[in-house]
């Protein structure tokens, strides 16, 4: 029971040319707080549990490496195209972390999804997942070597991940989706719903909601998962900040949202305590479980 809530703490609710081992030096130091917290039939599928690209797979589809001087190896099989990714990115990605003898600890299969939706720039996995991203582009397939030091570090995870670990993440970066709305500067993806849509959430209704909430300098300072109970706010009474309140009218029971919030309707230039500093940016990843109509 305990390697299963581990695993589910982990899983996040990833060009034709030819230019075989070319490498390039890259001087971005890398300076990041550590927090633990169509497939080419040339190449083996992401979708294989194992995803252990073989020698002869990597010796004939190596498109590129870049080498950076943090320690982390990008190596591509596929390149997309567009800009590169950027703080505040949400993306769809189909991913497999390993250690480097190949075994698999974490991905979206383990919670049988054909992708999950990832925020760059804010701390969702290790430090080398976000330094990694902004090299990447949509269309991307890639392994990254994550050096221990940027992954799960001297402390690992107990019976997954051993400490001073290597990881080595598999990944196909699948699409940018625009947010579903936005009002007030505040971004709301709807990441997932209910075949059939809950209820809509109106002033006074009462909700509950599981969550976590990140500010840009404290990732996860906030979590219902760890209570093991969901929040209970009633719309309107100011238990809440601006922005999420606003965000939640275009809720509905079920729905999954993603929540971007400026500062200016988060805490603004007061901050909250150590947790927050002034004119901070805010994310939510929101779970409704339930709306209760008023009366």
């Amino acid at each position: 029971m305990m390697r299963l809530f581990f695993l589910s703490v982990i899983v996040l609710a990833i060009s034709s040319c030819n230019i075989e081992g070319v490498s390039h030096n890259d001087k971005e130091g890398g300076n990041s707080k550590e927090v633990l917290k169509p497939n080419d039939s040339s190449k083996m599928s992401l979708l294989d549990t194992s995803n252990k690209r073989s020698e002869k797979v990597i010796e004939e589809d190596t498109l590129d490496v870049l080498t950076m001087s943090n320690g982390l190896k990008i190596t591509w099989y596929k390149k997309g195209d567009g800009e590169l990714l950027k703080k505040g990115d949400l993306i769809n990605i189909d991913y497999r972390n390993k250690l480097e003898d190949g075994t698999v600890y974490d991905g979206n299969h383990l919670i049988k999804k054909k992708y999950i939706p990832f925020l760059v720039g804010w701390n969702q996995q290790t430090p080398g997942w976000d330094l990694a991203l902004k090299k990447l582009r949509v269309g991307d397939d890639v392994d990254i070597f994550i050096p221990s030091e940027l992954a799960r570090g001297e402390k690992g995870i107990e019976g997954l991940v051993p400490p001073n670990a290597n990881n080595i993440l598999s990944l196909r970066v699948l699409s940018k989706p625009e947010p579903t709305k936005e009002v007030d500067g505040i971004k709301i993806w709807r990441v997932d719903s209910l075949e059939s849509p809950g209820d809509s959430i109106d002033f006074k209704d009462e909700v509950l909601i599981d969550y976590w909430a990140s500010s840009e300098s404290t990732p996860r300072y906030d979590n219902s998962y760890r209570r093991r109970k969901p929040f209970e706010l009633v719309m309107g009474d100011g238990n809440i900040v601006p922005g999420l309140y606003k965000a939640l009218h275009f809720a509905r029971g079920g729905d999954k949202l993603m929540i971007l919030i400026p500062s200016r309707e988060a805490y603004s230039k007061k901050g909250l305590t150590d947790i927050i500093e002034p004119n901070e940016d805010i994310f939510y990843d929101i779970i409704v479980r339930e709306v209760v109509k008023k009366e």
